[in-house]
């Protein structure tokens, strides 16, 4: 069984902007003003807006597809904190552990890019960049059998830039994200790779 865990806002596109649907718009006006595409769109001779246009819509896929839950389970995974508690309730079964996160960061950086194509043949690439920053303070982990099993209380803030082709085309800070707090993950979330198959 997989476990998510499900933030308000939920994904990078939401973090930017209220409505998902307008994520490409803003970024297409964005990249136009800024005109970041100039170069590959001499080199491919696309109408004005075309490329800039395309882009926008494969920037938005990107920043729908980073989910925020994702990302902090991803981190809490290397937390050196719960790594060790993870092991412990692992050796000793039947015990658990909660783990006071205190105050910390959990970074996620993206780099992926599109490769722009002429009648099949290569002529570039748009390169895309997200960063994202998710501030936490006081949230406590309860931890059982090496996996996370839910949080208690805590505070969490975002912080995400947006790049194509190296410029900044959007920014937000201090975005407040919604804990799944107080909540039973279930089976709860493998923090060991000998957890995933523990019962």
């Amino acid at each position: 069984m997989t476990v998510t865990l499900i933030t308000q806002p939920s994904t990078a596109d939401l973090l930017l902007y209220a409505d998902p649907k307008q994520a490409a718009q803003e970024l297409a006006r964005a990249v136009d003003a800024r005109r970041v595409l100039d170069e590959i769109t001499r080199q491919v001779q696309a109408p004005p807006g075309e490329l800039a246009r395309r882009a926008a819509d494969a920037g938005a896929d990107l920043l729908g597809g980073i989910d925020v839950g994702s990302v902090l389970l991803g981190g809490w995974a290397k937390y050196r904190g719960l790594r060790a508690a993870a092991r412990r309730t692992l050796d000793n079964p039947g015990t658990g552990q909660v783990v006071p996160l205190a105050e910390h960061e959990v970074v996620s950086h993206h780099e992926p890019y599109v490769e722009v194509q002429v009648n099949g043949r290569p002529v570039g690439r748009v390169t895309f960049g997200v960063d994202l920053i998710l501030h936490l303070t006081m949230v406590q982990a309860r931890v059982r059998g090496g996996r996370l099993m839910g949080l208690t209380g805590g505070d969490c803030t975002a912080a995400i830039a947006c790049k194509i082709q190296g410029v900044e085309v959007a920014r937000k800070e201090f975005v407040v994200v919604t804990l799944p707090i107080n909540r039973d993950f279930g089976t709860g979330f493998a923090l060991l790779p000998e957890a995933r198959t523990a019962s």
